[in-house]
């Protein structure tokens, strides 16, 4: 299955011929944003320079899960939602996305989400992608729809969400509706207080390594892939969605000593009566018997 890439501005600045190292182009960049603070652009180029230096890590996050983690009743404390490493972007799939949305009676999707820790607040930074882009001298600089989740504490995730600021609508650019930006953060919510649980989340390998890391786990699969500057995981490529299962589903248990630490587990499938489901269909003995 293919997934949406976030593009950083940095690389769309060096398609169009800007060639810097990252610590002087971000200082620039970042000195630009903070003249006109309106637009987003500081939060961007601060998740996009913390996602750089953490290496760029990615969760493909496959479509069977995406329901099961925006529909969750996260009703804990804001502040228990932290990010699993500095920076990470959260990867949705070309085909079957079920972030997909009507725009102007045309479809459109979020493609990717690019989360970093805010500096000037106890927030998580959402960058949310729609594979959308503005003109800026001569290259395409990657537009995101910026989302700022706060983590206070006694206030809940589910309280937070809610309160979401609705930003303005940036004419000409696609406008995200109220219940899919709900979505995109209670996705990245989840993905934070998720489990590391192997059937659910897997390290993403070499195409070329992916059915030997399959057959034996083999770790030395993925020391390669982070040798050639692959640091991805792949969340839910397992979940089983056979129809005459009760479908495996996620939910948050509290965890740890004391039971403090909520995570999101995976509870597995099961055949739900059984004996319809080994039942032979009605008529088939004959036609069997006439063949």
């Amino acid at each position: 299955m293919d997934f949406h890439t976030y593009t950083i501005t940095r690389d769309a600045a060096k398609k169009g011929g800007r060639i810097e190292e990252p610590d002087e182009f971000y200082r620039a960049a970042l000195d630009h944003a903070a003249r006109n603070p309106a637009g987003g652009m500081v939060s961007q180029m601060i998740a996009e320079q913390a996602w750089e230096q953490a290496q760029r890590p990615y969760y493909n996050v496959w479509p069977s899960i995406v329901p099961m983690l925006t529909r969750l009743n996260l009703d804990l404390d804001s502040v228990l939602v932290q990010l699993p490493m500095s920076a990470l972007c959260v990867r949705l799939p070309k085909r079957d996305n079920p972030l997909t949305f009507d725009w102007e009676g045309k479809p459109a999707q979020i493609q990717s989400i690019l989360m970093g820790e805010s500096k000037q607040a106890d927030a998580i930074l959402m960058m949310i992608d729609l594979g959308e882009t503005r003109t800026a001298g001569k290259f395409q600089v990657p537009v995101g729809s910026y989302c700022n989740f706060p983590r206070q504490a006694g206030l809940t995730v589910e309280q937070a969400v809610a309160a979401l600021p609705r930003r303005p609508s940036n004419k000409g650019l696609i406008d995200i509706p109220e219940a899919m930006l709900s979505d995109c953060v209670r996705l990245c919510c989840s993905l934070c207080l998720l489990d590391n649980d192997p059937s659910v989340i897997e390290p993403d390998v070499l195409s070329k390594d992916r059915d030997k890391f399959e057959e034996t786990g083999d770790q030395k699969c993925v020391e390669k892939a982070h040798r050639r500057g692959k640091f991805g995981w792949n969340v839910g490529r397992h979940i089983e969605v056979a129809p005459h299962y009760r479908r495996p589903h996620l939910m948050l248990a509290w965890t740890g000593a004391g039971r403090a630490v909520p995570k999101i587990v995976p509870r597995k499938g099961s055949i739900v009566h059984r004996e319809v489901v080994e039942r032979v269909p009605s008529g088939l003995e004959e036609h069997t018997a006439v063949d």
